[in-house]
């Protein structure tokens, strides 16, 4: 049974505290911080299959790698190896790389938790 309410937002509320801290989450985290929010908006596309995020011949060298790092981090850890580290670390500072696999992890478990309440993955 799914719980009461349509929008995540509404779910969320039945425990303050839980809607609180993901608000705190989503204006902190995901919504902004260090690394560009247009690199971090791609990833979360990506993570919910959208497409035109699919298809990472599409994007140049910093977002391919920000996208491969969002394909390890949802789906498979080994393939964060040192090649790509390498390609992360030419393109984000250790402070972009901390934001953006912070929120890509936020991002992903948002996504889930939706899915598991009968919510699109993404608003």
């Amino acid at each position: 049974m799914r719980p009461l309410g349509s929008t995540a937002d509404e779910i969320r509320a039945l425990v303050p505290d839980a809607l609180a801290s993901w608000r705190y989450i989503r204006e902190n985290v995901l919504d902004r911080g260090v690394v560009d929010q247009r690199i971090k908006e791609l990833c979360y596309r990506y993570l919910a299959n959208e497409p035109k995020a699919t298809d990472l011949a599409r994007f140049n060298d910093p977002e391919r790698a920000a996208l491969e790092w969002a394909d390890a981090i949802a789906y498979d850890s080994d393939r964060a190896g040192d090649e790509l580290w390498s390609r992360l670390h030419s393109s984000f500072s250790e402070e972009e790389l901390v934001d953006l696999g912070c929120a890509i992890g936020f991002e992903l478990g948002q996504q889930h938790w939706r899915r598991s309440v009968g919510l699109a993955p993404r608003d």
